[in-house]
């Protein structure tokens, strides 16, 4: 037969279970909402991230541009700097070369006649 004190035993019993589920259904919710919480994070999160990627690689692209259009100027200054240099470095060697030769062919003819410059 059973006793009160078996019965009193397993409605304590009952109650601690009652309470402990109770506790572990409170602690599974609080985890699901960590959960979701988190999950959003993480989507909001992975779009930053596209968006910082997305920028990036425009920000990369303008740079690029940038530094072509630097180039391109860097270029034709040059090219317009070298031009005229050029042109003053082969006038500038064409009288050096007349000079030399000027004096030779003219000294049996014209000797007292000399191309200063």
């Amino acid at each position: 037969m059973i006793t009160l004190e078996q019965v009193l035993l397993l409605e304590q019993k009952v109650e601690s279970a009652v309470e402990k589920i109770s506790q572990l259904q409170a602690e599974n919710d609080a985890l699901r909402t960590k959960c979701s919480e988190l999950t959003n994070s993480l989507s909001s999160k992975t779009e930053q991230l596209s968006s910082l990627e997305q920028d990036q690689s425009k920000i990369e692209d303008g740079i690029l541009k940038a530094l072509d259009r630097l180039n391109a100027i860097e270029n034709s200054v040059l090219k317009a700097g070298s031009a005229p240099s050029s042109a003053k470095q082969q006038t500038a060697e064409k009288p050096a070369t007349e000079k030399s030769a000027a004096p030779r062919a003219a000294a049996p003819s014209d000797a007292g006649q000399f191309d200063i410059f």
